[in-house]
């Protein structure tokens, strides 16, 4: 009897998260929603997951952004954030920890970021998102993600692809190749078979 009661706010969690996403994005069939999940977006369209997806990441879509989730792919915890595009693909694995940004989150200029510091607020449109460099992100299919990875702007991590635990991804990575490191590097190419 114990047992049950515990799984009962479990599942209310799961339900009001379900919820959550149904309203801020476009979902496909059989999505599975953690507790720890989050969405944000503009309008349902910005986001869209595909079908037998287990979502446990944040997903954040600015005005004007979009994140594509593919089918038959999970994302374990972190975040997910664009204010250009955010291409996921079929069968992709990623881990616990995970962020994904299409953007550098503060501009690189000291003096912009001396503007937002000094404003009398941390928030607020100084710092948002948009006013930092920006470029799409492409992970396309049949990828896995170690954890506490980090995808930046501008980046394609080609198919079949594995980037190793804690790294730090500034450049596109080759299709069928093992990467890792600050900054990821391919130390390895894998079989297309």
């Amino acid at each position: 009897m114990l047992r049950s009661i515990r799984l009962i706010p479990v599942r209310l969690k799961e339900r009001y998260k379900k919820s959550q996403f149904a309203k801020y994005a476009t979902c496909g069939q059989n999505l599975k929603v953690s507790s720890a999940a989050g969405c944000d977006s503009v309008d349902r369209e910005s986001i869209k997951i595909g079908d037998n997806c287990d979502i446990g990441a944040h997903l954040s879509a600015k005005k004007g952004a979009h994140i594509s989730i593919g089918s038959r792919t999970t994302i374990r915890g972190g975040l997910v954030g664009a204010v250009v595009s955010i291409t996921i693909g079929d069968d992709v694995i990623i881990s616990n920890s995970v962020h994904i940004y299409d953007n550098n989150n503060h501009p690189t200029d000291p003096g912009q970021r001396l503007e937002m510091t000094r404003s009398g607020s941390f928030y607020g449109p100084l710092w948002a998102w948009e006013r930092s460099s920006k470029a799409p992100v492409v992970i396309e299919d049949n990828v896995w993600i170690g954890e506490r990875s980090t995808i930046l702007k501008g980046v394609t991590v080609g198919k079949g692809s594995i980037i190793g635990c804690d790294s730090v991804v500034t450049k596109s990575i080759p299709p069928y190749s093992v990467a890792c490191g600050n900054p990821a590097k391919v130390v390895k190419h894998l079989d297309e078979n």
